[in-house]
């Protein structure tokens, strides 16, 4: 075997853990909160409950756990709020609520 084959063989183990190790961080960080422009933060998970008359929505979070957020005339909703959408909602924390700025829901 040449040294030049023997030099790619070696590589190959390596480059493979490279790259195992960056795909399993691209997972998990696609699951975390994102903080965006302005601080606000992008959650994603299942709607639990709505309470309009509230105007409150608690969701149960990809990652784990469930929040409640609160929205109003200003936020921008997509799609229709009902218990088991999955949805993304990009908030604030404001005093002790979750101040909703945007809420979409995905097309299943």
């Amino acid at each position: 075997m040449s040294s030049r084959s023997r030099n790619r063989v070696g590589m190959r183990a390596p480059m493979g853990l490279a790259l195992a190790v960056f795909l399993i961080t691209a997972a998990l960080a696609a699951d975390a909160p994102q903080v965006t422009e302005g601080g606000a933060v992008t959650v994603t998970g299942t709607v639990s409950t709505v309470k309009a008359s509230e105007r409150t929505v608690t969701i149960k979070l990809a990652e784990g756990g469930e929040a409640q957020y609160v929205w109003s005339p200003d936020t921008r909703i997509t799609g229709v709020l009902t218990p088991g959408a999955r949805v993304t909602i990009r908030y604030v924390a404001d005093g002790n609520q979750n101040r909703a700025l945007q809420i979409t829901v995905s097309r299943s």
